[in-house]
């Protein structure tokens, strides 16, 4: 237990605060003009991450079996429409959504969703006795979680991240890595993982719409656009790689 423990501590807590980290101090030292490629790149990140989930709950849904289709559809709804009804019924006027939600923890709660999906596959290797496999997974799994740590600090924008803020965000995005290594010792319903992605997928999918509508204005269009293409290349390269070297994608 305590071995599976530390694998998903390795894969998912520790570069979830290492990328929370670094964005922290490039957001300090890059200029204010950065700040829309900062967004620019968490959005696309999070892009990468939306098509992902919805590959693996797409993958999970039975062709002959309805009740696989209401799962998804209706998990769909209530995290992304019911975010939106909550933003609607909860925002102050002039209030900044973000500030009101706190974009940066809906993105680390999908992000951990996602990220309980890769325990799993750890713990499954590693229960199975594949333990060269799970140190290839562990050390593909952590270069892509570290690149989420841009997803939730780009998020907030200028808005300040308090020491405690940055350890509860890094516990939300990382802390379900250890809970999937250990429910892998477990039989997991299908049904169960495909409510799991579905939620994330909304989530995240809220949070795209958000930050866009945020950020996607005349003179920050190019900047976002760069950002947006760099966050998506970054996953993509870092998705290559876990598969190159461990046969799985994350």
């Amino acid at each position: 237990m305590l071995g599976l423990v530390g694998l998903g501590i390795l894969a998912g807590v520790v570069p979830v605060y290492l990328g929370i980290a670094v964005a922290l101090v490039l957001r300090r030292a890059l200029p204010r003009t950065w700040e829309s490629g900062l967004i620019g790149l968490s959005t696309g990140v999070l892009t990468y991450l939306f098509f992902d989930l919805m590959h693996e709950s797409v993958g999970l849904m039975g062709t002959r079996d309805p009740f696989s289709w209401w799962l998804f559809l209706s998990s769909l709804f209530l995290s992304f429409v019911g975010l939106v009804h909550l933003e609607k019924v909860q925002l102050p006027k002039g209030q900044h959504a973000g500030q009101a939600l706190g974009l940066p923890f809906i993105i680390a709660a999908g992000m951990g969703l996602h990220n309980l999906g890769e325990g799993l596959a750890i713990g499954s290797s590693y229960a199975g006795g594949e333990w060269a496999l799970s140190g290839l997974l562990v050390a593909g799994f952590a270069l892509h979680n570290g690149t989420g740590g841009f997803g939730i600090v780009g998020a907030a924008g200028q808005s300040p991240i308090t020491p405690r803020t940055a350890l509860l965000l890094g516990l939300t995005g990382g802390a379900p890595t250890c809970i999937g290594t250990v429910l892998s010792g477990l039989t997991v319903s299908p049904y169960l993982s495909l409510v799991w992605y579905a939620l994330a997928a909304g989530s995240l999918l809220y949070v795209i719409f958000a930050l866009v509508v945020m950020t996607y204005t005349s003179s920050r269009k190019l900047h976002m656009a760069y950002g947006v293409w760099s966050g998506i290349a970054l996953m993509a390269l870092t998705a290559m790689f876990l598969t190159l070297v461990g046969g799985h994608r994350s």
